[in-house]
């Protein structure tokens, strides 16, 4: 019959850790910051298109896409912010 392995001892024990320092809860925040409105970009996809084609097959084509994702995102960030009453106002009239 074979005998069950022991465990080896021949490892250094590790040294505890040290924990963290007690955080109170229940403390008082911070103030909150002022709220900035928020302006709607002319063209949301500048900053990718700068960047040029992805390093991949077809590359314009999945650039494309890209941009279409940037504009939906912030599409929907409009959304919210005029949602939230946090639009900036438009210098163009």
């Amino acid at each position: 019959m074979n005998r069950p392995q022991r465990p080896r001892n021949n490892q250094r024990r590790r040294s505890p850790a040290k924990r963290p320092a007690p955080v109170d809860i229940w403390r008082s925040p911070r103030p909150m910051p002022d709220i900035e409105r928020v302006a709607v970009a002319q063209d949301a996809g500048a900053v990718l298109r700068s960047l040029g084609d992805p390093p991949m097959n077809n590359g314009h084509v999945a650039g494309h896409y890209f941009n279409a994702v940037i504009e939906r995102a912030a599409a929907v960030a409009v959304a919210l912010a005029l949602s939230a009453d946090l639009l900036a106002e438009s210098d163009e009239a």
